[in-house]
């Protein structure tokens, strides 16, 4: 299921740098239970990430529910 296409905001783990990214369209993987995101997240200090090399902030944790709440 497609969710919004949405902006999140993380905290990279490398450099500690908080971001906005624009993630497009969110989808919850059903084996893993783990969002998907549309396009690539980008550390504007370190480049391209995986969502294990970043957190969720608290705003980004209430946009995440928000962009998956009808799925």
């Amino acid at each position: 299921m497609i969710g919004l296409k949405m902006k999140i905001n993380f905290e990279c783990k490398s450099c500690h740098k908080i971001f906005d990214n624009e993630v497009g369209r969110v989808s919850i993987n059903e084996e893993t239970m783990r969002p998907d995101f549309e396009k690539k997240i980008l550390c504007p200090s370190c480049g391209e990430k995986t969502i294990d090399d970043v957190l969720l902030t608290e705003l980004g944790q209430s946009q995440l529910t928000e962009a998956t709440w009808d799925l």
